[in-house]
């Protein structure tokens, strides 16, 4: 990862704030309008997202996997979704500004969720949070290209748009 992990949860807030607020223009039905994605939807990606986050958080965390499907929609309603996906997002700026380097070196085994075989883990927390926020970015960019095709323009998220600071039209944080 070339960003260092306190960068990277930053960025992942900054990015998913711009991408919920594109989404909000579109209404609830065109949100959850089978556009053809890995999850169909925008609202299910969102959900999706969110419940890979929620599966590596509670690894980190040291608890048992409490979910068995990464289809599993976890909000139904969008801003729920949104309010969840932002607290999360909260817990991994801290837990990543909590980090020492030497963690990142220590590993993290886990088994895998919806696999057909029972698939097990043990990789260095580095290699499994680089994981984490590129999951993140891969499947945001297939939301940015639903929003597009729905008629919203979709958001910079350049990173050296969230470097410098722009403040535009989907910066808005509440």
């Amino acid at each position: 990862m070339l960003l260092d992990l306190p960068t990277a949860a930053n960025y992942n807030a900054w990015a998913n704030i711009r991408i919920y607020n594109a989404a909000r223009k579109l209404t609830d039905s065109g949100r959850k309008e089978d556009r053809r994605g890995f999850f169909k939807s925008i609202h299910n990606t969102l959900n999706h997202i969110l419940l890979a986050d929620l599966i590596y958080r509670e690894r980190l965390e040291g608890k048992a996997t409490t979910f068995t499907t990464l289809e599993e929609v976890l909000h139904d309603d969008f801003d729920s979704l949104e309010s969840a996906h932002r607290a999360n997002d909260v817990w991994y700026i801290h837990y990543a500004a909590d980090l020492e380097p030497a963690d990142l070196d220590s590993e993290l085994s886990f088994q895998a969720v919806g696999m057909d075989k029972p698939e097990f883990f043990g990789l260095p927390l580095r290699l499994c949070l680089t994981n984490l926020f590129q999951h993140q970015i891969h499947h945001r960019g297939q939301v940015h290209h639903m929003i597009s095709h729905a008629g919203v323009d979709p958001p910079p998220l350049d990173v050296v748009k969230f470097g410098r600071g722009d403040v535009d039209r989907w910066s808005d944080a509440t």
